[in-house]
């Protein structure tokens, strides 16, 4: 190596997205190995610093910080880049950098931006630092407009499209659209079936479909998790075909869900914009019966109430228990051998509250209160009359099923004859072939969803309506048994699945909304007067 060659080295990234104007990676280093060559001097592999797909906007980067870790050893005298864009996006972060670089006895060449020797020429490198800044701005700037442009103009975007769903480009014929992918369509089916109809839970859910070999789109040969399951069975696009554009927004996460020392985007969580700013689109109906999804809907809301949590104490009426002005009633989570249910205007930390509720006795409150739903259970009468019209009940889900049977039936007629009518303009030359091909199949999919759907229905066995008096009385039996040996667990099922609310009023009256099990009973119940371990906040008597 002749007293003119040095050693040098070569720093190198490109975004996550390839924004227009940004050289691919083996570009830059084509040209920069091309100058260098030019130049006289040594490259090796060794100090090629490369961050391929990561953001300029961060300057912790694995392959930047390991070339800073090398610059103080003196084993290399020179850094090349492509151009200042490449250190960072953003200006001061540039002249960090090369300043730093500079206070080592490092040289800094960008290929494409002035190399400052003058104080005047040292400005003008400083001002085209700005412009790489400025210049990713307008990128992302003119994308998201010409995006938002293309939405509103009932132009879908190129883009992930939901599961159960293909995002197909257009044709000089066909343009954009989303089509129905047949086997995730299956999936999402499934998946509302077992956890509406069959009540089956998400965890659950998950370890089905990594049985039956049903991989998730983004993580092939990897396990579900609750996000994305949570995400379909809440998603309402699947029956009403509207979709939406500009439904939320990258931002810069909260809180790190890992210890992991670099992130590759700077926002990298997302939040959900106001309903107003969504732009919809439409797309095929995947799901015709939209019962479905009001029933997940709900079962979601009641999951998230009753989950478990790893809480400190148990409280056997949360979720169900409400003060005279509406607020939850909450346990306090107070140590001791005394925990109250609080208002939760008075739990919160705020100076404006508007309940002057007292607190309640946890244990008093709890105990009384089963007591008296086990009496209500227990009455033979009540229940025997309310088994019996459970029963009979069910001679109205027959009609509904009949009814069902008859509409998917009258569903497939009319496909049939919108095919009929396709083969008809064809004959005609009112449409071309290519034209039939799309519009039959479109017919084709949603004929075989009903067809599926109608075999289902047809093979659906009809409820036993009417019940003897021996039945009623060995279902009462049963009743009783189960009743004598509840744990916690039992009894926040019960609660859960028979009361709809529970509110206390002031003075003690208690007022349960019980459904056992079809028709809502409001009942009105008169407390016992006791002492009920009276809290700071005010004398409250349970029951």
């Amino acid at each position: 190596m002749n007293k003119d060659q040095k050693v040098v080295a070569v720093y190198a990234r490109v975004s996550t997205g390839r924004q227009e104007q940004e050289a691919t990676i083996e570009s830059q280093l084509d040209e920069l190995k091309r100058k260098i060559a030019e130049d006289g001097h040594i490259l090796s592999d060794e100090f090629l610093f490369i961050d391929d797909g990561w953001t300029g906007e961060l300057l912790a980067r694995p392959e930047l910080d390991r070339m800073r870790d090398l610059a103080p050893t003196g084993r290399f005298s020179i850094l090349y880049v492509y151009d200042r864009g490449r250190l960072s996006r953003v200006f001061y972060h540039q002249e960090l950098i090369i300043n730093e670089l500079k206070d080592l006895g490092v040289e800094f060449i960008s290929l494409h931006d002035i190399n400052a020797i003058t104080p005047e020429e040292q400005v003008m490198q400083s001002m085209q630092g700005v412009f790489h800044q400025y210049e990713r701005i307008k990128i992302v700037e003119r994308m998201r407009r010409g995006k938002l442009f293309k939405a509103r103009n009932k132009i879908i975007i190129n883009g992930g499209a939901l599961y159960g769903y293909d995002y197909v480009k257009k044709t000089e014929i066909i343009p954009t659209h989303w089509a129905i992918n047949k086997q995730e369509a299956e999936t999402v089916e499934m998946i509302f079936d077992w956890f509406v109809n069959k009540r089956v839970g998400i965890n659950e859910i998950i370890r089905k479909l990594y049985k039956s070999g049903i991989p998730p789109r983004k993580r092939k040969g990897k396990y579900w998790t609750k996000g994305p399951v949570s995400r379909i069975l809440s998603c309402e696009t699947y029956f009403n075909g509207i979709a939406h554009y500009n439904k939320s927004e990258s931002v810069v996460s909260k809180r790190r869900l890992n210890n992991e020392k670099y992130v590759r985007v700077k926002k990298n969580s997302r939040r959900q914009r106001p309903k107003e700013e969504w732009i919809p689109f439409e797309v095929p109906v995947l799901i015709e019966d939209r019962s479905l999804f009001e029933k997940s809907l709900q079962l979601l809301d009641r999951n998230k109430k009753f989950a478990h949590k790893n809480k400190k104490f148990d409280y056997l009426l949360s979720g169900k228990f409400y003060c005279e002005h509406g607020f939850p009633m909450v346990g306090d989570g107070v140590q001791g051998s005394q925990r109250y249910y609080r208002s939760s205007d008075k739990v919160r930390k705020r100076e404006f509250r508007t309940c002057d509720c007292g607190g309640v006795n946890v244990f008093v409150i709890e105990s009384l209160w089963w007591k008296h739903v086990k009496n209500i259970i227990s009455d033979s009468f009540y229940i025997k009359q309310k088994i019996k019209e459970y029963i009979e009940s069910k001679s109205v889900v027959n009609d509904l099923l009949a009814k069902d049977i008859l509409s998917t039936k009258s569903k497939v007629s009319n496909l049939l004859d919108q095919e009929t009518r396709y083969a008809q303009m064809f004959a005609e030359k009112v449409i071309d072939m290519t034209q039939l091909k799309g519009l039959v199949n479109q017919v084709k999919d949603r004929k075989m969803g009903l067809i599926k759907k109608l075999k289902e229905l047809e093979n659906t066995k009809p409820i036993k309506s009417n019940i003897s008096d021996e039945e009623i009385t060995l279902l009462y039996n049963k009743t009783k048994e189960v009743l004598q040996s509840q744990d916690f667990t039992d009894k926040k099922l019960v609660l859960r699945d028979l009361v709809s609310k529970i509110e206390i009023k002031k003075g003690g009256l208690v007022n349960t909304w019980l459904h056992i099990p079809v028709n809502t009973q409001y009942l009105e119940h008169e407390p016992e007067r006791r002492d009920s371990w009276v809290a700071e906040c005010g004398e409250v008597n349970a029951f």
